[in-house]
């Protein structure tokens, strides 16, 4: 009788279904809930399987928030042809992630935890080549892309930490206020 082999699941996707079970406690439950056990329990693994990948819970926190700055890059890179509507889309498809998810928004945002640079700079390498494409098209105003986009980033950063902090007064919808603030942003930017 042959012997059977036990089929292993390749690292890569044991890789893949910790940041994805880390993500989902994360959002479900919130940060304190990330432990090395509970992660481990949600994708279905060993303990020591984060171990193996991540050196621990530090190191699976940066990797969550390097597969949220990857997610996010891709998010914040609209493609519409008309430069003016990219640059919008591209500020609501920022709201819009962030909104979906809160927590891990917040964290790739603070100092709790490191994202591998080169992926966090694609989420700005994003935005700067939207304002690029607007010069080339004559809707955004001469200058560095990179200047611009990180003033751009500012704006819709703040209005959007406001919206997830709970701190607009009460009589100020915050999705109204944020169309403005992309208004003001078109406006800021014209060429």
């Amino acid at each position: 009788m042959p012997s059977q082999k036990s089929a292993r699941t390749p690292a890569t996707e044991v890789r893949a279904n910790l940041v994805s079970a880390g993500r989902r406690l994360l959002e479900r439950e919130g940060a304190a809930a990330l432990t090395v056990r509970a992660v481990a329990t949600e994708a279905g693994v060993a303990p020591m399987g984060v171990y193996n990948h991540f050196d621990g819970k530090d190191g699976l926190l940066d990797a969550v928030v390097t597969d949220g700055f990857a997610e996010f890059a891709t998010r914040v890179a609209a493609h519409e042809p008309d430069a003016a509507t990219r640059l919008r889309n591209s500020g609501r498809n920022y709201r819009e992630f962030a909104i979906a998810n809160p927590i891990l928004y917040g964290l790739m945002f603070s100092a709790e935890c490191t994202a591998d640079d080169e992926v966090a700079a694609r989420a700005f390498g994003a935005l700067a080549d939207i304002v690029g494409y607007g010069q080339v098209a004559g809707v955004i105003r001469p200058g560095d892309p990179a200047q611009l986009a990180a003033q751009i980033w500012a704006c819709v950063h703040g209005a959007v930490s406001l919206e997830l902090g709970s701190v607009y007064p009460p009589f100020i919808d915050a999705s109204d206020s944020y169309e403005e603030v992309l208004d003001l942003i078109a406006r800021g930017v014209a060429a």
